[in-house]
């Protein structure tokens, strides 16, 4: 079919008409509210928009367009305050606004502003540009700038009745270019706090595009706008409201109140219908309101995954793509046609959503393609494979009592595990080596520390024959091992002859621009005949609210240990967390991550009829612990997650249906990575003392100072300890129990194992069946039996309480590799197994097998001879916590010694690393 001309005129006519049918006015005047003349060149524009308008000389504005339901109308002025009103629109063609502006009074000249530019401002700009630009690793912050920040002022405000807070104000708008979605945004900053490393701002926004001449960059423009609506909360909001949820990509889970085990996994396919229920989009209701928006019911915590992106693993480690949470704490919202929430705290966003700031924010007239699809959506993960591959890198932070030592002398030492990716620490390495390195780089010392919660602590004794020189530790886990060297921690460790001593040089200050205060009181606390010094150490934030804190404390005699100035700071070594590097994933297989001590061994078929893929029976010591792998084709097997120290026996042999070695096995030595590299080493002058007044640190047997706490014996059943194998994931009490009562077991312990693994890559591990311990005794198996079958043969009824442990399983070694399953019947032990379950080695091969290392403890001297005594440290704790920001302790000084050196290192909970060097002056004097 064709148009004729006339034809053709008509239909655009039509359209135009239409357009100017649909089109909706506001007009009015702006005026001085004093002298009640018209302000000419005032900015009159909607909220959060671009549609806006100037006044001309009679103070008149009008502005001419296709009008939300309510809107927020605004006008501004130099030197005025800004003034706004709400308006409905609906059904209305034209609607009157008018505004009388109020004069501001002293208002500060840019001049003035400037002048209080100092570090502290500066410190308080950075964070708001962090919360109110964009995050900092959104590609989008650097190309952002607020082009006139002087205006920002900032103060703390100490409330009476709430936490005091940071709070910013600006007497001119804010100009903020936005260079990747071409705008310009004036700003009209309303409120900004800062507390507790939560912030909130609001303000207005009036936006400008910014077109580019060339096409290509205005493509890359447009393309990030729209990449930047895909996965947002309006664009969520919007298929909410002409439910097409899952058409625009979206899935809708709801946290189950019902669920009682709070600690959940990292893994998505476990927590489907467990933590995280489906939800269908129709179950969500939606009230159509009079003024034409929408209310949306919306009780209890959502959980909103978006499938047309790619994005870097947050949360979930089998999941690539964003997620969100959506809590309205009203249990409704409103939002209006274009899934634009009325007010903003009627809905809490986090996640991937929560990430949004101005950067990433649309204006409320920006109408989304139809037609673009999830490719072009790629524009915001282009490094999606690097951000996956750096989610998985892992490396300790080692901070030691001193920074140099003599031989024979111990070390003590924390290591704080540093994650690229923190939700991944639960996944990653349990096994962390330290090692001792010569000049010549040479092994001199090896260590193995198994890592609890992403810490070491511990210590070592070095030899008392090594030569002193300049020496180094090394420290790193298998999985590093994937990784660049520069991955690696090396930390210098000096060891002087004992006639020696470095010259003392202090440490650099760390500047903390009042983001965090330490302070320290010190006093002298006598008990039991001893004279004790007391050391309360507070820590503030910024707002001077308490800071909670964990950290390292090292006091030492300055007379007998010298602070060597480039001791790196806890703050230098998180500038690794900035490090991305690429790297190949195929060979992340080859150094696989280590849950415990690790075997790997090949089996020879000494026979042609032996299978090719053969069950391998590990036993450690005598039935200590125990399990099974299978080899592949060629013969190769590997296991971890045994857990002991020092060495012990393990039996290894492939076991037939009738329970008959055969075979033959050769255990592989784990390898140890070649040193690359130039080693790190300290510059300083070393002088010497006469040997009668040096002394060195001892290790030994003591008790604890503060520790020993005289108390009434107190008598505590084993089961309520757990027999000795700590706190559970999951407790089930007697009052639980009694709500289902006469239920088979398996049905209240709700758990699904069977799958052979949780999280660990155990490679053919057969770990199918969670270990079960009844009544504390560990119940073996019998051929076609498996966990549910054994735990149904108990009722509610007959059971005290029942624990699992899905994550804190290292001591149970390799049989708790699956979890454990531990419970309390009423009657106690149904079996006796004391005797029956000794191991019988016959037809195993046997071979030693070195563990972890023993925990060396730093322990102080209570006796009145070693007390007194003069010694290098005199107190170390490498895992002191504050309670409301406060940590206090004590040590016993030695007799003569007034001052000693007083060292922390640690991080906050708001993740501010700090390091502090104290003088402690007993000669001074107290109020």
């Amino acid at each position: 079919m064709t148009f004729k001309p006339l034809q053709v005129f008509s239909l655009i006519f039509l359209l135009l008409i239409e357009f100017q049918v649909n089109a909706q006015i506001i007009r009015g005047k702006v005026i001085n509210s004093k002298t009640k003349e018209p302000l000419q060149f005032t900015n009159v524009f909607i909220n959060n928009t671009t549609i806006g308008s100037t006044t001309n000389e009679k103070g008149e504005f009008l502005i001419r367009s296709d009008l939300p339901a309510t809107l927020e109308l605004v006008a501004s002025f130099v030197g005025f305050r800004t003034s706004t009103q709400k308006l409905e629109t609906r059904g209305k063609s034209l609607i009157e606004a008018n505004f009388e502006l109020e004069p501001l009074e002293n208002v500060l000249t840019e001049v003035e502003t400037r002048s209080k530019r100092d570090k502290k401002w500066e410190r308080h700009l950075e964070r708001f540009k962090r919360v109110f630009l964009a995050v900092p690793d959104d590609p989008i912050f650097k190309e952002m700038e607020i082009q006139n920040p002087w205006v920002l002022d900032f103060e703390l405000i100490k409330a009476k009745r709430s936490p005091n807070y940071i709070h910013a104000t600006a007497d001119q708008p804010l100009i903020v270019e936005n260079k990747a979605l071409g705008f310009e945004i004036e700003y009209y900053l309303q409120d900004y706090r800062f507390y507790k490393g939560k912030s909130l701002y609001y303000g207005l926004a009036y936006f400008k595009e910014i077109n580019s001449k060339d096409s290509l960059i205005q493509k890359s423009k447009d393309d990030l706008k729209e990449s930047s609506y895909l996965g947002s909360s309006r664009h969520f909001f919007r298929s909410l409201l002409v439910r097409k949820v899952e058409d625009e990509g979206f899935i809708i889970y709801k946290k189950n109140p019902h669920f009682f085990n709070e600690l959940r996994t990292n893994v998505l396919q476990e927590e489907l219908g467990k933590s995280v229920d489906f939800v269908s989009q129709d179950s969500i209701r939606r009230i159509p309101l009079r003024n034409g928006t929408i209310r949306v019911i919306l009780p209890g915590d959502f959980e909103i995954h978006y499938q047309k992106k790619s994005w870097r693993n947050e949360y979930y480690s089998d999941y690539y793509h964003p997620v969100s949470w959506i809590t309205a704490p009203k249990g409704y919202f409103d939002v209006d046609r274009n899934g634009i929430v009325i007010d903003p705290t009627e809905v809490e966003l986090s996640g991937y959503m929560g990430r949004q700031r101005l950067g990433r924010f649309l204006p409320y007239d920006f109408k989304p393609a139809e037609n673009f699809e999830s490719n072009l959506a790629e524009v915001d993960s282009v490094e999606s494979e690097l951000a996956r591959f750096n989610n998985l890198r892992e490396k300790p932070w080692i901070t030691t009592n001193k920074s140099y030592y003599y031989p024979g002398e111990p070390v003590w030492f924390h290591a704080k595990m540093l994650y690229h990716n923190t939700l991944m620490q639960d996944s990653l390495s349990r096994v962390l080596y330290m090692e001792v390195l010569n000049p010549s780089y040479e092994i001199v010392q090896r260590e193995t520390y198994y890592i609890n919660e992403g810490a070491v602590s511990g210590g070592f004794v070095l030899s008392d024959t090594l030569k002193p020189d300049d020496y180094f530790i090394r420290s790193y886990t298998n999985w590093m091992r994937n990784f660049p060297d520069r991955d690696m921690t090396m930390l210098p460790l000096p060891i002087l002859e004992k006639d020696q001593m470095p010259v003392y040089q202090g440490l650099v200050e760390q500047e903390f621009f009042d983001d965090l205060s330490i302070l320290k009181e010190q006093s002298i606390q006598q008990d039991s005949g001893k004279q004790f010094v007391e050391i309360k150490l507070n820590f503030l934030d910024q707002t001077d609210e308490f800071a909670e804190a964990n950290l390292s404390i090292s006091v030492t005699d300055p007379s007998l240990v010298a602070m060597l100035k480039e001791r790196k700071t806890l703050e230098q070594g998180l500038e690794w967390l900035d490090d991305r590097t690429k790297s190949d994933f195929v060979q992340l297989e080859q150094y696989p991550i280590e849950f415990g001590i690790t075997i790997q061994g090949r089996f020879e078929r000494t026979k042609k009829r032996f299978p090719y893929i053969n069950p391998i029976t590990i036993v450690q010591g005598d039935l200590e612990d125990y399990g099974i792998v299978k080899t592949d084709s060629t013969g190769y097997f590997r296991a971890t997650g045994l857990n002991f120290t020092d060495s012990t026996t393990i039996s290894l042999a492939a076991m037939d249906e009738k329970n008959r070695p055969y075979g033959a096995i050769e255990l592989i030595e784990n390898t140890i990575p070649p040193f690359k590299g130039s080693s790190p080493k300290y510059q300083y002058e070393k002088v010497k003392f006469p040997a009668q007044t040096i002394r060195f640190d001892q290790s030994g047997t003591y008790i604890e100072l503060e520790e020993f706490v005289k108390e009434d014996d107190k008598f505590q059943r084993l089961e309520d300890l757990n027999y000795g194998y700590g706190e559970p994931d999951r407790k089930v009490t007697p009052e639980d129990l009694e709500n289902w009562s006469g239920q088979p077991l398996w049905t209240v312990i709700g758990m699904k194992f069977g799958n052979g693994k949780l999280g660990n890559s155990n490679y053919g591990l057969n770990v199918g069946e969670p270990l079960l311990i009844i009544d504390g005794q560990r119940y073996f198996y019998l051929p076609d039996e498996n966990a549910e079958l054994v735990v149904n043969r108990y009722l509610t009824s007959e059971v005290e309480s029942i624990s699992v442990y899905t994550t804190n399983t290292h001591v149970f070694g390799l049989a708790g590799f699956a979890g454990v399953i531990m419970f309390n019947t009423k009657k106690g032990s149904r079996f006796d197994n004391q005797s029956e379950n000794q191991f019988d080695s016959t037809g195993f091969q046997q071979f030693r097998v070195k563990g972890f290392s023993n925990n060396l403890d730093f322990n102080q001297l209570v006796n009145q001879a070693s007390g007194n005594q003069k010694r290098p440290t005199v107190y170390w704790n490498s895992d002191a916590k504050t309670d409301k920001g406060e940590f206090t302790f004590r040590f016993l000084p030695a007799e003569g010694v007034r001052e000693y050196d007083l060292l922390i290192e640690g991080m906050t909970d708001q993740g501010y690393p700090f390091t502090k060097l104290f003088r402690i002056d007993l000669n001074e004097k107290r109020d």
